[in-house]
């Protein structure tokens, strides 16, 4: 974890990587919705593009290179998150949320003056990092801390045991079983196409996912083909 003391090396990193012109546009890895195993009730789930912790095992690498995915506007993802009524809340992962912070700073608060929308963030910094940013100021939850492989226990919606559920707000008090039980994952079909397994996978699932993703991308089917 991480002390209050390296908060000025996260806001260099932000700075190198980020500008004032981008809150007008957010780089993502994958959306898609309705998401039930990133939290309670149906949700709008956000994946970001980019993160710079590097963390082994991690189980979404292909979120991680800085230029990798594709862009999108703040507004045109504000609409999408408002024509869906059947949805509670956004869960944001990534990727590294905190890379973009202010873009999805105004991505939250556009949603917020037309729906009541809950926010669940995910972040590989330690809450004690980034507790003072607006982003994180806009959250009801934050599950924070990097991936480390040799504390992966398996548990629900952890990706390892030094990660920690903080709640910002009561409004999903005693709704979230984190850590509570065994992990579950959904298959879905992400905005764009294709087919993504979501929710916290184990390492073994991760691998599959990406062979089976593989294997479609590449004109597989169900069926094997035939």
């Amino acid at each position: 974890m991480a002390a209050q003391g390296d908060r000025g090396h996260y806001g260099r990193q932000r700075a190198d990587e980020r500008s004032a012109a981008d809150v007008t546009r957010l780089r993502l890895h994958m959306v898609a919705a309705p998401v039930h195993t990133l939290g309670p009730y149906a949700r709008f789930g956000i994946w970001v593009q980019g993160c710079m912790k590097n963390c082994p095992g991690c189980v979404t690498p292909d979120a991680r290179p800085l230029y990798g995915g594709y862009e999108m506007d703040v507004d045109t993802l504000a609409r999408l998150v408002l024509r869906r009524p059947d949805i509670e809340g956004l869960t944001i992962s990534g990727g590294e949320p905190f890379l973009q912070g202010d873009a999805l700073y105004r991505l939250i608060l556009k949603i917020r003056c037309a729906a009541d929308i809950g926010v669940i963030l995910y972040t590989g910094y330690a809450y004690e990092e980034i507790g003072g940013q607006p982003l994180a100021g806009q959250c009801d939850a934050i599950i924070d801390g990097p991936y480390l492989a040799d504390l992966d226990d398996g548990r629900s919606l952890r990706g390892s045991a030094n990660q920690r559920l903080i709640l910002l707000t009561s409004r999903y008090r005693g709704l979230i079983s984190f850590g509570a039980g065994r992990r579950t994952t959904e298959w879905i079909r992400p905005y764009g196409g294709g087919l993504a397994q979501v929710g916290v996978p184990s390492r073994q699932d991760a691998e599959r996912a990406q062979k089976l993703r593989s294997f479609f991308e590449q004109g597989g089917t169900d069926d094997g083909g035939k």
